[in-house]
């Protein structure tokens, strides 16, 4: 029996919810302000604490508390982030320069990665489903992506919808159920970002819009490379308490993105800036939400007492989302948008 409201359960109360017969009203004892001597015990008395070495908040008896905020990344668990920006920007632009079969693997490198990273920062039960399931997807939304005629996305989209019903399926046949939403929900993510990639490659077979493609990429890299940079000059104030990313670096992301689209418009032949700035807009902020959508990812499995992964892991994991996420609306924007 709870005790929450004694004005209208007065008299029905159990005897060991009675007010004290001594002392104070009930409900009117407050605690007494500690003196000064017993402020410095307890200061000096063991408790909640950060371990220096490590940067882990421990409690006392040396339990870890998980439900306090973790402390900044080091320095260089930061950087694998940065490089990833850098190298599948680069890889974006310059392989749609290439031969499409070459292209296509390497778009299936970076389908790859996103998987297996993604799944080990998410953790979910029944993780061999999503690997399978997003694995086999990407191979065949790589292929349609490169023989399909004419170029389009149904056939993606048709493939998108088959691995759906493999992921209930794989459901069906697990020893256990525990968790199924969760598992199912997150392998039909992984099914969208390993599709997001495959719309690069169809994207570089249309004649006029691989130079908006540029624009839209560079825009997405450089949101996310200032987003990253910012971040380790100005880690603080926190985007939330619990997750290892800076106010600032967001905001300033998606404004240095904007900025670099529309120079992108400028210099590259195609492009209006005009279109290419508000679409830049719209690819930096989605792109910088995505990789931020990585860090809470990371803190709720760690809130909830599951762990996580190792911070370089999430740190590679973030972009490697953020461009999976931004490859269908890079696809609209640049086929039907910013050209003309």
């Amino acid at each position: 029996m709870s005790y929450s409201r004694p004005d209208e359960t007065w008299g029905y109360e159990p005897p060991e919810a009675a007010p004290p017969a001594e002392g104070a009203a009930w409900g009117e004892t407050y605690p007494e302000e500690p003196t000064r001597s017993e402020r410095r015990r307890a200061a000096e008395a063991p408790g909640p604490r950060r371990r220096a070495d490590t940067g882990a908040y421990r409690a006392a008896g040396g339990r870890e508390d998980h439900t306090l905020p973790p402390p900044n990344p080091h320095l260089i668990h930061r950087l694998p982030a940065i490089a990833v920006v850098i190298v599948v920007s680069a890889g974006l632009v310059l392989g749609a320069q290439m031969e499409r079969p070459v292209y296509a693997a390497g778009i299936a490198v970076l389908q790859v990665a996103t998987v297996a990273l993604l799944t080990w920062v998410r953790r979910i039960e029944g993780a061999w489903i999503t690997l399978v399931v997003a694995s086999a997807l990407a191979v065949a939304a790589d292929w349609v992506a490169v023989t399909w005629q004419p170029v389009s996305l149904l056939p993606v989209t048709v493939l998108l919808a088959l691995a759906f019903g493999a992921a209930v399926a794989g459901q069906l046949v697990r020893r256990t159920h525990e968790g199924v939403t969760e598992s199912l929900g997150f392998t039909m993510v992984l099914g969208i970002a390993v599709c997001g990639y495959a719309c690069y490659i169809a994207l570089s077979r249309l004649g006029s819009a691989p130079p908006a493609m540029y624009s839209a990429v560079v825009a997405a890299g450089t949101a996310i490379l200032a987003a990253r940079a910012v971040d380790l000059v100005m880690p603080d104030p926190r985007i939330n308490r619990q997750v290892t990313r800076g106010a600032f670096g967001i905001v300033i992301g998606t404004m240095c993105g904007t900025a670099s689209a529309a120079y992108a418009g400028l210099v590259i032949e195609g492009p209006d800036p005009e279109h290419a700035a508000i679409g830049g807009l719209l690819v930096a902020l989605i792109a910088v939400l995505s990789d931020l959508a990585c860090g809470y990812m990371s803190a709720s499995r760690r809130i909830d007492g599951a762990g996580t992964a190792p911070n370089p892991v999430v740190s590679a994991a973030g972009p490697l989302l953020a461009f999976a996420v931004t490859g269908p609306v890079v696809y609209l924007l640049s086929a039907y948008y910013m050209i003309d």
